[in-house]
């Protein structure tokens, strides 16, 4: 055997040895961070400041945001084709009627691409002196550190429930 084809081997042999070694250090997160793993990162930083009540994840959506709450109750589940919508249909009538904003707690979080999941809680007193509680599974699209799209679950009778109290009074 040539000291050529021994390096060959080496080679070949170093290869094979590697190459499932690193696939493993890409699935543990041990290899250089997707845009998947930045997404992930970035709702989870949202999330976390919005627990600590320093903003919310409102202020990450474009502008053009499509949210889709699911659901078959039409005073609920709808399609938002705006940020300014969205508040205006169900984010801000549901804080007319909690005295302190609604914290989140994260239950988990997934992300896909572009796609981030995020399971949570989120729960606020009321005015009348109840407790808003809900969970929520949100699919939200983000793109260039904007969300773009959500795919909104949750207990669509809680969310009615709320929106029947009356509205502090200003």
């Amino acid at each position: 055997m040539t000291s050529r084809t021994r390096v060959a081997i080496a080679a070949a042999a170093a290869l094979i040895v590697a190459w499932p070694l690193a696939s493993v250090a890409q699935t543990t997160g041990s290899a250089t961070p997707t845009l998947q793993d930045g997404n992930k990162q970035f709702i989870r930083d949202a999330f976390d400041r919005w627990a600590q009540g320093r903003g919310d994840v409102f202020s990450l959506l474009s502008d053009d945001v499509t949210w889709h709450i699911t659901g078959f109750d039409p005073a609920i589940a709808r399609t938002y084709s705006s940020r300014e919508a969205l508040m205006a249909g169900a984010a801000r009538p549901l804080a007319d009627r909690v005295t302190q904003p609604l914290k989140p707690v994260v239950r988990g979080i997934w992300a896909d691409g572009d796609d981030v999941i995020v399971h949570w809680d989120g729960t606020a007193p009321l005015h009348d002196g109840t407790t808003y509680r809900n969970t929520y599974l949100w699919i939200m699209t983000v793109r260039d550190r904007r969300i773009v799209a959500v795919t909104a679950f949750l207990d669509n009778a809680a969310f009615k429930a709320a929106l029947a109290k009356p509205p502090r009074s200003n």
